[in-house]
């Protein structure tokens, strides 16, 4: 019922404004000119990764076969209408056209903005000889975005690694695990956006294996700070983490072969180098300027041809 009367007024709004193009933020409504959808998931991918992981928490729009059968319909309904989609990703960009149908020239990779990264600052200093044991984990999405194995690969860096190796977690509202924050963990909860950046610059490389993420914006916020990443070698991950350069990639769920991985980004000069050299870049690059500036270009040359 939302969707059908937000079409109405999307619709009705576009008539009125006298639009040339429309751009929606996420599969909102078909209406009659030319309109471009701008996404980051489609509900398809998310079905498909469920049922080949087996994995119930994600996304509790999607909590039942009804809501998945209707949301993938309607996506359909709204990409097959639609002038063309701007996906965040190469890796959503392949499945719109491998999976989807959409045909390729209607595709367009826009990376999105890190709003929190304009304005941040010059990076902290980071004496070379200062000893790096401060991992972070963000995300709401505690278990979907690998949290339990962050903090399960931390006991074996402490056990075997170095004691003193700690772990922030933010973002979840409360304890996401059984029982009390473990040893070397502490818990901040939810933190404002305003926060974000002066929490990655506590840290020394932030740690995500993300099962399912739409694009991973907390990586460009960390990269952007000059701080290492370490994620999944899935999604879009491999396409903003440098593996070997300026993070690493882990496969699989083992928090052993997680803590190996962080053990040897916390020790690598090399790789903290590089991400604190190539910050600058990030930071330019995902803004929402050049995103607007990417998507503009795409609906002009769209309506030219």
């Amino acid at each position: 019922m939302w969707r059908r009367a937000a079409e109405r007024r999307i619709r009705a709004r576009a008539r009125r404004e006298g639009c040339d193009a429309v751009l929606e933020i996420g599969d909102l409504a078909v209406v009659d000119r030319p309109y471009f959808v701008y996404q980051d998931l489609s509900a398809l991918l998310v079905a498909e990764d469920r049922m080949r992981a087996g994995r119930e928490e994600f996304f509790r729009l999607l909590d039942t076969p009804a809501r998945v059968t209707r949301r993938i319909a309607w996506q359909r309904h709204v990409y097959g209408n639609a002038t063309g989609v701007f996906a965040m990703s190469r890796w959503l960009a392949d499945h719109l056209v491998e999976h989807e149908g959409i045909p390729r020239r209607a595709v367009h990779v826009v990376p999105p903005g890190a709003t929190s990264l304009a304005g941040a600052g010059p990076l902290p200093a980071r004496p070379a000889d200062a000893p790096r044991r401060r991992l972070l984990f963000l995300g709401t999405e505690f278990r979907t975005k690998g949290g339990d194995q962050v903090v399960a690969a931390l006991q074996v860096l402490r056990r075997e690694v170095d004691p003193r190796i700690t772990l922030t977690v933010a973002g979840p509202r409360s304890w996401p695990l059984p029982g009390a924050p473990p040893a070397g963990v502490t818990f901040l909860g939810r933190v404002p956006r305003e926060r974000v950046v002066s929490l990655i610059d506590a840290h020394d490389v932030f740690v995500m294996p993300s099962r399912l993420e739409g694009f991973g914006i907390a990586f460009v916020e960390a990269l952007g700070r000059g701080v290492p990443c370490v994620g999944r070698r899935a999604c879009a991950m491999p396409e903003i983490i440098d593996d070997g350069e300026t993070g690493a990639l882990v496969e699989g769920d083992d928090p052993s072969d997680l803590a190996e991985i962080v053990a040897r980004v916390l020790a690598d000069d090399r790789v903290h180098a590089q991400a604190r050299a190539r910050a600058a870049e990030v930071a330019g690059f995902f803004t929402w300027d050049r995103a607007a500036a990417d998507m503009v270009r795409a609906i002009e040359a769209s309506s030219s041809g």
